[in-house]
C-alpha cells in the first residue's frame, strides 16, 4: 500500500497538478482585466504610474517567465506574494482562512454521509412503500435545489422568523468561544453545503443495496435462517458500500468548491469568500494558491477513495 501511494503521488499527482496549474495560470492571465484595471479609470492619471505599478507586480514580464517565477515561489512554500498593498505570502493568507473552511467542509461531509447512508438503507429495505417514495422524492428535490437558495431559506426561517440562530459570520470580535456557540454558527452553512451530498448518497445507497440484496449468496444466508438485519448489515452492506466510495473522490472537491457560494451566503470567513474577493481584485497569486488547494484536495479525495476500497473489500490489493 505504501509503495502504491508513493507511486501515485510521484508519477500521477505531481505531473497532473503541474499541468493543472499551468492551464489555470493561462486562463487567469488571459481573462479580461488585470490588477491595475481600476487605475485606468482615475482621471488625469499619468500613464507611467500604471506602468510602474505593473512593474512592481511583475506584470511587465513574459507570461512563461511569470509562471516559472510562481513555481519557484511554490517550491519555497509561500505560493507567491499577494498583490495587495502588504504583499503578504499567499501561504499565510490561506493558512488563516483554511481551518474554518475545513471545519465547514468536514462538517458537511459528516452530515451528508451520516444521514445519507442510513436513509438510503432504510429506503432500500422499504422498497415500494410510502416511505420509500417519500425519501426518493425528497432526494430528487435535494439534488435539484441550489444550495444558495436552500441557505437563504434557512436564514429566513431560523434567523429572521424564529431568531434562534445567528444570521451569519463566525465569532465576532471579543466573543467568547464555546462549543455550543460554534455549533450555532456552523449548523446552517453545514446543512446547506451538505444538502446535495445527503440527496446523492441516499439515492446511490438505495440503488446499490437493492442490487446487492438480490445476489445468490444473500438468498443462501436467508435460507440458513439468518435474521434480515444480520443479512443486511453484516453481509450486504459492506459490498453495497463499494460503489458509494467512488463518490468520495468526486464529492471532496465538489464540497470544497461549493463552499465558495455557501460562505458568501452566510458571511463565513473561509477560503471561498477570499477566492471571490481575489477574483474581483484580479489577485493572480492568491487565485493560483486557492485553485492549487482545490486541485490538491481533488487528488487527495481520489487517493482516500482508493484506500477505502481496500478497507471495504479485502479482495482489492494494491501491490
Amino acid at each position: 500500500m505504501v509503495t502504491y501511494l508513493i507511486r501515485r503521488v510521484l508519477f500521477q499527482g505531481v505531473p497532473v497538478l503541474l499541468g493543472f496549474t499551468f492551464l489555470v495560470f493561462l486562463m487567469i492571465n488571459f481573462a479580461p482585466g488585470d490588477p491595475v484595471t481600476h487605475l485606468r479609470g482615475v482621471p488625469d492619471l499619468d500613464p507611467r504610474v500604471i506602468e510602474d505599478r505593473k512593474a512592481q507586480l511583475g506584470l511587465d514580464r513574459p507570461l512563461i517567465v511569470r509562471y516559472f517565477d510562481w513555481l519557484g515561489e511554490l517550491l519555497q512554500g509561500n505560493l507567491g506574494r499577494s498583490f495587495d498593498s502588504a504583499r503578504r505570502p499567499v501561504a499565510n493568507l490561506i493558512q488563516e482562512r483554511l481551518p474554518v473552511t475545513i471545519l465547514l467542509s468536514v462538517s458537511s461531509i459528516i452530515i451528508g454521509w451520516g444521514i445519507g447512508i442510513p436513509v438510503g438503507i432504510y429506503s432500500a429495505r422499504r422498497q415500494y412503500h410510502l416511505s420509500d417514495y417519500t425519501i426518493t422524492f425528497l432526494a430528487f428535490v435535494g439534488v435539484s435545489v441550489p444550495n444558495f437558495f436552500f441557505g437563504m431559506l434557512l436564514l429566513y426561517i431560523f434567523a429572521l422568523i424564529l431568531n434562534v440562530l445567528p444570521a451569519g459570520g463566525y465569532f465576532g470580535p471579543g466573543e467568547e468561544f464555546t462549543i455550543l456557540r460554534m455549533l450555532s454558527y456552523l449548523i446552517m452553512p453545514a446543512f446547506t453545503l451538505g444538502l446535495a451530498s445527503i440527496a446523492s448518497i441516499t439515492r446511490y445507497m438505495r440503488s446499490s443495496l437493492l442490487e446487492v440484496i438480490r445476489q445468490d449468496y444473500l438468498r443462501t444466508a436467508r435460507a440458513k435462517g439468518l435474521r434480515e438485519r444480520v443479512v443486511i448489515y453484516k453481509h450486504a452492506l459492506r459490498n453495497a458500500l463499494i460503489p458509494i466510495l467512488t463518490l468520495m473522490g468526486f464529492m471532496v472537491p465538489i464540497i470544497f468548491s461549493g463552499a465558495v457560494i455557501t460562505e458568501q451566503v452566510f458571511s463565513w470567513p473561509g477560503l471561498g469568500r477570499m477566492a471571490i474577493d481575489a477574483t474581483h481584485q484580479r489577485n493572480y497569486p492568491l487565485m493560483m494558491g486557492i485553485t492549487l488547494m482545490f486541485g490538491v484536495l481533488t487528488f487527495l479525495g481520489n487517493v482516500v477513495a482508493d484506500v477505502a476500497y481496500a478497507i471495504a473489500d479485502p479482495r482489492i490489493r494494491y501491490d
